[in-house]
């Protein structure tokens, strides 16, 4: 009797895991997800401006760090940076809902444009909170 032997078993169990995943990514045993950063106004602007933008509310969950990926996903400019009212520690959820957008060219933002992604990553705290 001859027996065939495949990975079709590992692969079938592995792909079964990484549907049953919560997260977007893995890197080695860190696993992390992607939030896109989505426009909730309309702005003007000039090539070189910065300017201040409402963005649709993030969730950033407790005991997460984010930063916004280098990939510039709007072709008028980048996303600097993210953010809220009132900063609270990383031990809190907390919720961004303005950026700041620097231009690239001369144009404009529609409510609705995707102008970056946040990527979330699970920290754990080595010391509480003050």
């Amino acid at each position: 009797m001859v027996r065939i032997l495949t990975r079709l078993g590992e692969v079938k169990k592995e792909m079964k895991e990484y549907d049953d995943e919560l997260v977007d990514f893995k890197i080695g045993n860190i696993s992390g997800d992607l939030r896109a950063i989505i426009a909730d106004d309309d702005v003007d602007f000039k090539a070189g401006e910065s300017v201040p933008l409402k963005i649709k509310k993030i969730h950033i969950p407790a005991n997460h760090i984010f930063f916004l990926s280098a990939y510039a996903s709007n072709r008028q400019g980048h996303a600097l940076a993210v953010g809220e009212e009132t900063p609270l520690p990383i031990s809190m959820d907390r919720h961004v809902d303005h950026a700041m957008f620097v231009a690239a060219v001369d144009g404009s933002i529609q409510k609705d444009d995707l102008i970056g992604v946040i990527i979330l990553l699970p920290v754990e705290l080595t010391h509480p909170s003050p």
